[in-house]
């Protein structure tokens, strides 16, 4: 039998003819900071070769934090590490800012536009410009494909998706859940192209799919609906499909169950085939 050193070279030399290769450090979640936010990171144990990688970018909802959802204690149906695993794509989860001043510093929040939400909106924090610079920071240390950058994210964090979609092209195709395009707009010039796919539980009443103010929440927003969200995009020439989950509420783990029980796949699954990952 060759000796095991020997053995690991002929896999590594397998994989790399396959386009595979062992991920740039060890694999699983790492913690880092950019511009004094916490970026969690997971990477599998096998990528694609530098260049030829894929990242999905997570963005946690209103009062949660990347950290949460990285652990799978919150906004559970977005951790996307086992996806990672399976179909081998990097994974960051990022951080808005603090959206109250009476929750905590690790309630956050991000500021999606038309007066949404929380501090982040009324503070003017240039969240736009943060996802930006941390995608480029992110893209440069892992030697992502730069058309192969994806995002999702749910309620607060889906209304920045939307707003990332509408204003930068970033994203080649996102994923926004319970939450809609919240921007004050009648076109999004940067989406022309893009795909993105909305998904809103039936039943929500924190942020309604037909718009306006929900009887549930505490950001009192007003908000567009999925309806004219659609439009929008579809005026600016993205592939936008909108689907409403019946038996769903706002809350992530119910819409999952619900695709779960309908569709036979979870909401990271189904992301991660729309991505076409």
């Amino acid at each position: 039998m060759p000796p095991r050193k020997l053995r690991l070279g002929v896999l590594a030399a397998l994989a790399a003819a396959l386009g595979f290769q062992a991920a740039a450090s060890a694999a699983g979640t790492t913690e880092e900071s950019f511009r004094d936010r916490p970026i969690m990171v997971y990477l599998p144990a096998t990528l694609p070769a530098p260049g030829n990688r894929a990242l999905v970018v997570v963005l946690h909802g209103g009062l949660g934090n990347a950290r949460r959802v990285a652990e799978a204690r919150n906004e559970s149906a977005m951790n996307m590490d086992a996806a990672s695993d399976r179909h081998g794509f990097v994974v960051a989860y990022l951080s808005g800012t603090p959206a109250t001043r009476m929750f905590g510093p690790d309630k956050l929040g991000w500021n999606a536009g038309g007066g949404c939400c929380g501090q982040p909106a009324v503070n003017g924090v240039d969240d736009v410009g943060y996802i930006q610079a941390a995608i480029g920071h992110l893209q440069d240390e892992y030697r992502i494909d730069r058309g192969r950058t994806f995002g999702i994210g749910h309620s607060n964090g889906a209304m920045m998706i939307q707003r990332m979609a509408c204003e930068t092209g970033v994203f080649a195709a996102a994923v926004a859940i319970s939450g809609p395009l919240n921007l004050p707009v009648a076109a999004c010039p940067a989406a022309q192209g893009k795909r993105i796919l909305a998904i809103h539980g039936a039943d929500d009443q924190n942020v309604p799919p037909a718009g306006g103010r929900g009887t549930k929440g505490i950001s009192g927003a007003t908000y567009n609906s999925e309806e004219r969200t659609k439009q929008v995009f579809g005026a600016s020439g993205a592939a936008y499909t909108l689907e409403i989950v019946g038996g769903a509420d706002h809350q992530l783990e119910h819409i999952d169950a619900a695709i779960r029980a309908a569709q036979g796949l979870s909401v990271a699954e189904k992301a991660v085939r729309f991505f076409g990952l």
